[in-house]
């Protein structure tokens, strides 16, 4: 063979190298585009999740309430005290029907929270006894001020006391809003008063459905 034919053969040799290369070559996988969100949604949603920091509080049986037991279902998170006249009823009452529509499959996963910023009056029996007036799978919690501030801080809710705090006749200015923290442990919507049952059971449904397809 003269040298034209070999260099003719390792052209065409590197060529099918060449080729075999290319079609063998892994093709990067596109991204796949996010989901639009419905417009239902987006009065609801924060723009990124916000991881939430350690926190330590108590639940009205006494065991710890921490972030590791927000892991592993979706929480929804209420902010009162228990001598509250009208909002904290009202809007445990529609958490109460709220609860009651789930099907077994979203009830199984779903906590729903009362965080006393009164601890000074809410002892843990009687956060034990006024929870359970709204359902038996209903957690209260209270803690050391710090810790309460701590979780209020991190989900943008305020508080603030009105009277003489010495005494047990005091009353306390708080939000409405009610928190979704989604399974790792992060905030990622809030529920804006007025609350009806309808549209927070059909809102917190899509808000499942959206969020874990993401």
């Amino acid at each position: 063979m003269n040298g034209r034919n070999l260099t003719l053969s390792f052209v065409i040799l590197l060529l099918a190298l060449l080729l075999a290369v290319v079609l063998l070559w892994p093709v990067p996988q596109q991204p796949a585009a996010s989901r639009p969100i419905p417009e239902v949604l987006r009065p609801l949603l924060l723009p990124a999740a916000r991881p939430l920091d350690a926190f330590t509080l108590q639940d009205h049986n006494g065991a710890p309430l921490t972030l590791e037991q927000l892991r592993g279902g979706w929480s929804l998170i209420f902010f009162g005290y228990t001598h509250c006249p009208d909002i904290c009823p009202t809007t445990l009452g529609t958490l109460k029907g709220v609860a009651q529509r789930l099907e077994a499959q979203h009830a199984a996963d779903t906590r729903i929270i009362f965080v006393s910023v009164d601890p000074k009056r809410d002892t843990l029996s009687h956060l034990r006894e006024y929870i359970s007036y709204f359902g038996p799978d209903f957690i209260a919690a209270t803690g050391e001020s710090q810790e309460i501030d701590n979780l209020t801080h991190q989900l943008g809710a305020m508080y603030m006391f009105d009277g003489d705090t010495t005494g047990n006749d005091y009353i306390v200015n708080h939000s409405a809003s009610v928190a979704l923290i989604n399974p790792q442990g992060e905030w990622v919507a809030r529920f804006n008063p007025p609350h009806t049952v309808t549209k927070f059971s059909s809102d917190y449904l899509q808000l499942r459905d959206f969020l874990s397809q993401q």
